[in-house]
């Protein structure tokens, strides 16, 4: 008789037991392992997930050239530029101290807003490439306001946005320049497929 009852207690709590692990562990472990399938934030059977289609800029007549030359030779003083410094940064706590204003500070705020990638810094001084589609945007960033837009056709410019010619030592102080546009035509095909697999990193 006490065997019975005791097996009856056993038999009782490994049935409670199993319902307690299906209940609180099995179930809820299930249902966990379904979400996250899902999106945390719009469940994808409430929503498809549409992602925002990639600007793209059309090409113009004009292209951005910079107003200072990189063949110049100058008494600016780079050592006072930090690396991590933005060309604003630069221009709010040095830009009275150099040797010329109007001087390109070569820090790259333009090269990182191009959305073409057509911008390369040579000799502390932006170089618009080829790739460059006109739209502007280095323009407005740039806080010399050395760039400015021209058309395609441009054969020479003044590569110089000093207007007064005071304050500089530039060897390069208002000279003429034949437009280029940064790259050779034989290595097109090589910036091509280089920014190609670029974006696919």
């Amino acid at each position: 008789m006490i065997l019975r009852i005791i097996l009856l207690i056993l038999f009782l709590l490994l049935l409670i037991m199993l319902t307690f692990f299906t209940l609180y562990i099995l179930i809820p472990s299930i249902n966990k392992q379904d979400k996250k399938n899902e999106d945390p934030l719009v469940p994808l059977h409430l929503s498809p997930v549409i992602l925002p289609e990639e600007k793209k800029y059309n090409p113009s007549d004009k292209k951005a050239y910079v107003l200072c030359s990189c063949h110049k030779e100058c008494n600016l003083n780079r050592s006072l530029f930090n690396e991590e410094y933005t060309c604003i940064m630069a221009k709010t706590v040095f830009g009275s101290s150099l040797d010329c204003k109007y001087a390109c500070l070569g820090l790259g705020d333009c090269v990182k807003i191009c959305p073409q990638e057509a911008i390369k810094i040579e000799n502390m001084t932006a170089i618009i490439t080829s790739n460059c589609c006109g739209c502007g945007k280095c323009v407005s960033i740039c806080p010399q306001k050395i760039i400015d837009l021209i058309p395609t056709d441009t054969k020479k410019a003044v590569v110089c946005g000093n207007e007064t010619g005071e304050m500089t030592s530039c060897t390069k102080l208002k000279s003429e320049e034949n437009i280029s546009w940064g790259d050779k035509k034989d290595f097109k095909i090589w910036d091509f497929c280089y920014r190609i697999i670029k974006r696919l990193k």
